[in-house]
């Protein structure tokens, strides 16, 4: 079967008469099978979303077309497709706001992105509402992903927040010996969308220090909330792929790429467990709606 699904691929690269939609993962095969044909079902062209990996894709890479789109999953493959691509268009799907600049400036191709978290500024706003603590936010980042520091720390002031921002390698140890150092001058990190630093086990041992420490984080996905984060901003699948899919359409009627941008619908999500223990009085349903634009996890 394995076989008959690469031939199918290949025949594709290899004998295209019309546009055709690359699905490039490296990950989970069903996942992303069946993500490709939920993007389908939302698609108005006939083309089906055809899921190829890294290695795969590499070997092919000058049989792609001009037409051609390129859904790259994760900030890693839409690196590689920057690399490697001369034409055609990337979409990044479950990549960072920071992860994607960072890496846009150097994509010579047509890109965009569905960015994955929500934005800065609907956190920090969400964040004032429930968070009293005078103390600065800490912000971890990994070595490979540049921030813009002065524009961050200019947002958090008009929040009435400060950041302290700590770059670190991504390796265990320098990871956790970089949270204790934070610690010291902070009760609460302010996670990112940052795939190279919460890899291979890096979020739940920053989330264990934390508990042992009576510290909280703000986290970037509604996982970070199930294994122990405060709370999260986030869209649900469904809200990322209809966005993922009128780029897709935008593409292929004018031949632009779209701005990058977070889905319309954000969700938020709360841990009872740390709401109950911090004293957090949560806003109402109705209040994070007209105020911030938001439902939470059981509402939307």
């Amino acid at each position: 079967m394995k076989r008959i699904f690469s031939i199918i691929i290949g025949c594709l690269l290899a004998c295209q008469v019309s546009a055709a939609i690359f699905v490039l993962h490296d990950s989970d095969e069903s996942s992303v099978r069946s993500l490709s044909f939920q993007l389908s079902k939302r698609l108005s062209v006939s083309e089906t979303p055809m899921p190829v990996r890294q290695a795969f894709f590499l070997n092919n890479i000058t049989r792609i077309e001009s037409q051609d789109v390129v859904i790259a999953i994760g900030s890693k493959q839409f690196e590689q497709a920057c690399l490697v691509m001369s034409r055609g268009a990337i979409i990044g799907l479950f990549i960072g706001q920071e992860e994607f600049q960072s890496l846009s400036a150097s994509c010579t191709v047509a890109h965009s992105a569905v960015f994955s978290g929500a934005p800065l500024e609907k956190r920090l706003a969400l964040l004032q509402a429930i968070w009293l603590d005078p103390k600065p936010l800490a912000v971890l980042f990994s070595d490979t992903l540049p921030l813009d520091q002065a524009y961050m720390q200019n947002v958090a002031q008009e929040y009435g927040f400060e950041f302290v921002f700590l770059q670190t390698k991504t390796d265990r140890i320098s990871v956790l010996k970089s949270v204790n150092r934070l610690l010291e001058e902070s009760e609460l990190v302010f996670a990112l969308v940052d795939s190279h630093l919460f890899q291979q086990g890096n979020a739940q041992d920053i989330l264990k220090l934390l508990f042992h420490q009576q510290k909280v984080m703000v986290g970037s996905s509604f996982a970070f909330v199930r294994a122990g984060a405060l709370f999260a901003i986030d869209s649900d699948a469904d809200a990322k792929l209809t966005l993922l899919s009128d780029m897709v359409a935008h593409w292929q009627a004018t031949g632009i790429t779209p701005p990058a941008a977070y889905p319309s619908i954000l969700r938020v999500s709360f841990n009872p467990y740390l709401v109950k223990a911090h004293g957090i009085v949560l806003p109402s349903q109705l209040f994070l709606k007209e105020q911030f634009g938001l439902c939470s996890d059981t509402e939307c």
